[in-house]
């Protein structure tokens, strides 16, 4: 039983194959933490989606937007007075707390009194 040593008798000299097979685990765990972060990346860009140029898709920041700005240009003279103040309302909203406080009820709402978007 020579070959087994423990910890506490090892001495500087005599580390032997030990301080090696330290080094490369502390070198293999470096390269794994890398060969992850990499992974992650590669990952993050296979799910990025690029418009190309000229398509027909929008993203959902640009959609936002348009339905803001088509929201607020309703002709709230013409809608019955109930309308005006619930479209009021709902542009209170907009402006105070931002266009992701509306539900899916609202928006649909807001839809109703415009004109249907192109698209």
């Amino acid at each position: 039983m020579g070959y087994l040593v423990r910890w506490n008798e090892i001495r500087c000299g005599e580390m032997g194959i030990w301080l090696p097979v330290m080094m490369m685990s502390v070198v293999g765990g470096f390269g794994l933490r890398v060969w992850c972060r990499a992974g992650k990346r590669r990952k993050a860009a296979a799910l990025r989606r690029i418009e190309a140029p000229n398509s027909h898709y929008s993203s959902a920041g640009v959609r936002n937007l348009e339905d803001r700005e088509r929201w607020g240009s309703i002709n709230r003279v013409v809608l019955h007075p109930l309308n005006q103040e619930e479209v009021e309302r709902l542009l209170v909203v907009l402006d105070v707390d931002g266009i992701r406080a509306l539900s899916g009820r609202d928006r649909l709402f807001l839809d109703d009194m415009t004109v249907p978007r192109m698209g």
